[in-house]
Protein backbone atom coordinates (compact mmCIF):
# COMPACT_ATOMS: atom_id res chain seq x y z
CA UNK A 1 0.00 0.00 0.00
CA UNK A 2 1.48 3.42 -1.14
CA UNK A 3 1.83 5.60 1.80
CA UNK A 4 -0.25 8.31 2.05
CA UNK A 5 2.54 11.08 2.40
CA UNK A 6 4.16 9.90 -1.04
CA UNK A 7 2.91 12.51 -4.32
CA UNK A 8 2.87 10.51 -7.62
CA UNK A 9 4.66 12.20 -10.37
CA UNK A 10 3.72 12.45 -13.90
CA UNK A 11 4.72 13.28 -16.80
CA UNK A 12 3.18 15.45 -19.80
CA UNK A 13 1.52 12.54 -21.69
CA UNK A 14 -0.11 11.95 -18.05
CA UNK A 15 2.29 8.38 -17.56
CA UNK A 16 2.97 8.30 -13.65
CA UNK A 17 7.12 8.07 -13.75
CA UNK A 18 7.54 7.73 -9.52
CA UNK A 19 6.93 9.41 -6.06
CA UNK A 20 8.20 12.03 -4.49
CA UNK A 21 8.03 11.00 -0.19
CA UNK A 22 8.84 13.79 2.92
CA UNK A 23 12.63 13.27 3.13
CA UNK A 24 12.20 14.62 7.32
CA UNK A 25 9.19 16.17 9.43
CA UNK A 26 9.38 19.47 7.30
CA UNK A 27 6.45 19.68 4.49
CA UNK A 28 8.25 22.42 3.08
CA UNK A 29 11.36 20.60 3.07
CA UNK A 30 13.24 18.30 0.29
CA UNK A 31 11.82 14.93 -0.96
CA UNK A 32 13.23 11.75 -1.88
CA UNK A 33 12.66 10.90 -5.59
CA UNK A 34 11.15 7.69 -5.52
CA UNK A 35 11.17 4.74 -8.44
CA UNK A 36 7.02 3.59 -9.26
CA UNK A 37 8.67 0.40 -7.05
CA UNK A 38 9.21 2.48 -3.98
CA UNK A 39 12.95 2.39 -4.12
CA UNK A 40 14.86 5.80 -3.88
CA UNK A 41 16.39 7.31 -7.28
CA UNK A 42 18.49 9.63 -5.69
CA UNK A 43 19.20 11.32 -2.11
CA UNK A 44 16.73 14.09 -0.43
CA UNK A 45 16.34 17.68 -3.27
CA UNK A 46 14.28 20.06 -3.40
CA UNK A 47 10.76 19.47 -5.38
CA UNK A 48 11.06 20.66 -8.51
CA UNK A 49 14.69 19.03 -8.64
CA UNK A 50 13.06 15.82 -8.16
CA UNK A 51 10.04 16.10 -10.22
CA UNK A 52 12.47 16.97 -12.97
CA UNK A 53 15.00 13.60 -12.20
CA UNK A 54 11.34 11.19 -12.16
CA UNK A 55 10.49 13.01 -15.25
CA UNK A 56 13.60 12.68 -16.98
CA UNK A 57 15.13 9.04 -15.57
CA UNK A 58 11.89 7.61 -13.16
CA UNK A 59 10.71 5.20 -16.26
CA UNK A 60 14.35 4.48 -17.36
CA UNK A 61 15.83 3.33 -14.59
CA UNK A 62 13.48 0.77 -14.08
CA UNK A 63 15.44 -1.01 -16.87
CA UNK A 64 17.68 -2.77 -15.60
CA UNK A 65 19.44 -5.97 -13.66
CA UNK A 66 17.52 -5.91 -9.92
CA UNK A 67 17.83 -8.07 -6.99
CA UNK A 68 15.05 -9.93 -5.72
CA UNK A 69 14.37 -12.63 -2.52
CA UNK A 70 13.01 -15.26 -3.84
CA UNK A 71 11.90 -18.58 -3.02
CA UNK A 72 14.91 -21.33 -4.03
CA UNK A 73 12.07 -23.34 -6.12
CA UNK A 74 11.54 -22.33 -9.79
CA UNK A 75 8.20 -20.21 -9.66
CA UNK A 76 5.17 -21.21 -11.81
CA UNK A 77 2.51 -18.94 -12.80
CA UNK A 78 2.63 -15.74 -11.09
CA UNK A 79 3.80 -16.06 -7.67
CA UNK A 80 2.45 -13.55 -4.74
CA UNK A 81 5.60 -12.41 -2.72
CA UNK A 82 5.27 -10.51 0.39
CA UNK A 83 7.53 -11.31 3.09
CA UNK A 84 10.68 -12.79 2.68
CA UNK A 85 11.19 -15.89 4.48
CA UNK A 86 15.09 -16.43 6.35
CA UNK A 87 15.77 -19.49 4.03
CA UNK A 88 15.11 -17.41 1.00
CA UNK A 89 18.09 -15.92 -1.44
CA UNK A 90 18.95 -13.02 -3.69
CA UNK A 91 18.61 -13.50 -7.21
CA UNK A 92 19.25 -10.98 -10.19
CA UNK A 93 15.65 -10.31 -12.06
CA UNK A 94 14.13 -8.01 -14.12
CA UNK A 95 10.93 -6.24 -13.89
CA UNK A 96 8.21 -7.07 -16.33
CA UNK A 97 5.61 -4.58 -15.03
CA UNK A 98 5.20 -2.23 -12.16
CA UNK A 99 2.16 0.15 -11.02
CA UNK A 100 0.97 1.50 -7.91
CA UNK A 101 -0.80 -1.72 -7.17
CA UNK A 102 2.60 -3.52 -7.50
CA UNK A 103 5.43 -5.14 -9.48
CA UNK A 104 5.91 -8.36 -11.61
CA UNK A 105 9.74 -9.64 -11.57
CA UNK A 106 10.88 -12.56 -13.41
CA UNK A 107 14.41 -14.26 -13.17
CA UNK A 108 16.84 -12.89 -15.26
CA UNK A 109 18.41 -15.91 -16.37
CA UNK A 110 15.98 -18.36 -16.29
CA UNK A 111 16.76 -22.15 -15.91
CA UNK A 112 14.54 -25.49 -16.74
CA UNK A 113 11.35 -24.86 -15.88
CA UNK A 114 11.82 -21.46 -14.37
CA UNK A 115 9.02 -19.84 -16.52
CA UNK A 116 7.14 -18.07 -13.31
CA UNK A 117 6.88 -14.45 -12.40
CA UNK A 118 6.79 -12.84 -9.02
CA UNK A 119 4.28 -10.38 -7.87
CA UNK A 120 5.74 -8.06 -5.01
CA UNK A 121 3.89 -5.03 -3.29
CA UNK A 122 4.61 -1.62 -3.69
CA UNK A 123 6.80 -0.28 -2.49
CA UNK A 124 8.59 -3.04 -2.74
CA UNK A 125 10.64 -2.95 1.07
CA UNK A 126 13.78 -5.10 1.56
CA UNK A 127 12.39 -7.84 -1.52
CA UNK A 128 14.02 -5.71 -4.16
CA UNK A 129 17.09 -4.06 -4.74
CA UNK A 130 19.25 -2.06 -7.31
CA UNK A 131 22.34 -3.71 -5.94
CA UNK A 132 23.59 -7.24 -5.39
CA UNK A 133 23.87 -8.32 -1.47
CA UNK A 134 27.11 -8.19 0.32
Amino acid sequence: MIPTGWTPVHRSDGEQVGWLAPADADADGPVRPLLLTGVPLAGPQPVEDATALLRDRGLRALDRRWWARLPGAPLRGVQPVHRPEPAWDWHPVVLVEVSPAGAVVRPEFAGPGDTGRASLPVPVGDLLRAEPPA
